[in-house]
């Protein structure tokens, strides 16, 4: 018996699962097919940083998306955890950036003054700290000699990724969505009321097809012709004892979770699929993280890993209809964490047929034609 949905969403992942979310709040009948996990899960490598600051100087449209977003996590912690039972540990914590020595520093505040500028009157959330301004952030961190400051903003936040992933599609079903976990996408056709999905366990009926497959959409799309320029970013990771309650504010690089250990790394490798520990890469970052806070030096590293996160290759997301098709759609997103509160909030009226956000509207698949 084949099963039958307005909106198919190919792909379970924060993305794919935050507008399955927003569409079953909106009572849209809408399954969501998730392919049979794999260790190298994208939002294993995530620390949870819901992140806006120092990043997309010269496209403003990511940078107020990104903002937007962090504004919306609060009320979307609150109705997941109605919805779903599940509690995303959002913290409206804010963030910093570490400096090591005066020209990083120098570097930084020279990003942040040009994000000011082109921000013009609506002005940018974002600081610089002295080192004795950093210190007392976080007095129970005792820096290293070549700490200069760092930058803070108030508006970053941190949220526990795959509790994230979770809530949402606890949510979907909760709201009369449907789950379809464990299940790989065979083909994709064209029919005349819509699509047809064949599974490995069999058949699906959609009027609107949404592909938010991550990587995987390399692979869907192509079964239309269509190239998405995505590509694997590596992550690896490592996580340490537990420390007492010490970082209120996430570092970028290095985050405390609720449970109290310590999530170190911040290496993008460009290496195809390969997925397999690289210890001088480790290394390299944790000479990084001691040089920043000397004392982590001493806390045992307790376990290690690797993932492949999804990366659009100039770096931001890519929202657009499948070429020729009125109700087919691609979704990718490097932040997909960060940006999970406005996928919620905006991508379902957009996959329903409405104009997307004039804020999005420039992350289509056409930026790429010349390049």
């Amino acid at each position: 018996m084949r099963q039958n949905f307005d909106v198919l969403i190919v792909g379970g992942g924060v993305t794919g699962a935050a507008v399955g979310y927003g569409l079953a709040k909106k009572g849209i009948s809408v399954g969501v097919v998730d392919a049979t996990p794999s260790v190298d899960r994208a939002s294993r490598s995530n620390m949870g940083l819901v992140w806006c600051q120092s990043k997309a100087l010269g496209n403003r449209d990511y940078v107020e998306w990104c903002f937007k977003s962090s504004k919306l996590f609060g009320d979307l912690a609150k109705d997941l955890k109605e919805t779903s039972g599940i509690d995303i540990e959002y913290t409206e914590s804010g963030g910093i950036i570490p400096c090591l020595g005066e020209e990083e520093f120098t570097k930084r505040s020279d990003y942040l003054d040009a994000l000011r500028k082109e921000a013009g009157e609506e002005g940018y959330p974002g600081t610089m700290m002295t080192r004795e301004e950093l210190e007392a952030k976080l007095p129970n961190v005792t820096f290293g000699p070549n700490v200069t400051g760092g930058t803070w903003c108030a508006e970053d936040g941190l949220v526990e990724p795959l509790k994230l992933m979770f809530a949402l599609r606890h949510g979907i079903t909760n709201l009369g969505g449907t789950l379809i976990p464990d299940t790989n996408v065979i083909d994709v056709v064209k029919t005349d009321s819509g699509y047809l999905v064949t599974t490995d366990k069999g058949e699906i009926e959609c009027t609107r097809l949404v592909l938010a497959g991550g990587l995987g959409n390399r692979q869907l799309a192509g079964k239309f012709g269509v190239n998405v320029p995505v590509v694997p970013n590596k992550g690896q990771v490592f996580l340490t004892e537990r420390v007492p309650d010490i970082l209120p504010s996430p570092l970028l690089g290095i985050t405390r979770t609720r449970g109290g250990t310590i999530m170190i790394g911040f290496e993008h490798e460009y290496v195809g699929t390969d997925t397999s520990l690289r210890s001088e890469k480790f290394c390299h970052v944790a000479k990084w993280a001691t040089d920043i806070w000397p004392a982590l030096a001493d806390l045992r590293i307790i376990r290690t890993w690797s993932c492949l996160r999804v990366w659009p290759k100039d770096g931001f997301p890519i929202y657009d209809k499948i070429p020729g098709h009125e109700n087919g759609f691609i979704l990718n997103a490097h932040s997909a964490v960060t940006l999970a509160a406005i996928h919620v909030a905006e991508l379902p009226d957009y996959i329903m047929g409405n104009d997307i956000c004039k804020t999005a509207a420039s992350f289509t698949l056409s930026r790429f034609d010349e390049k």
